[in-house]
């Protein structure tokens, strides 16, 4: 899974031998602790998502559960403080609208 949540990105997958954990990885190193501020990533510089970290499922939940539950932004991008990555974000969202309006699309 891919989150964009207004402090950063990350990608969220199960893990492969822990079956109740989930591999929460970046490529920024204060993105993971956007959604998880406890969280202490460890760093494997060869791998595409140098940041990562293990955590239980139930962290992960309870930390997207509380952030959808605080949000206040009406929008997405305004949210977005460190200027790099709102620059990104805006980037992903023209793909993603060139992706809905192809031929034979919208």
């Amino acid at each position: 899974m891919w989150l964009f949540v207004s402090g950063g990105f990350v990608s969220i997958v199960a893990h492969r031998d822990q079956s109740m954990h989930l591999l929460v990885r970046a490529r920024h190193p204060e993105h993971i602790q956007a959604l998880l501020p406890d969280a202490e990533p460890s760093v494997l510089q060869s791998a595409d998502y140098p940041y990562r970290t293990v955590v239980h499922r139930t962290v992960v939940h309870r930390a997207l559960a509380n952030y959808m539950m605080t949000m206040e932004y009406d929008n997405f991008k305004n949210s977005i403080v460190d200027v790099p990555y709102h620059d990104t974000c805006v980037e992903v969202w023209n793909t993603m609208w060139r992706y809905g309006h192809r031929e034979g699309g919208l």
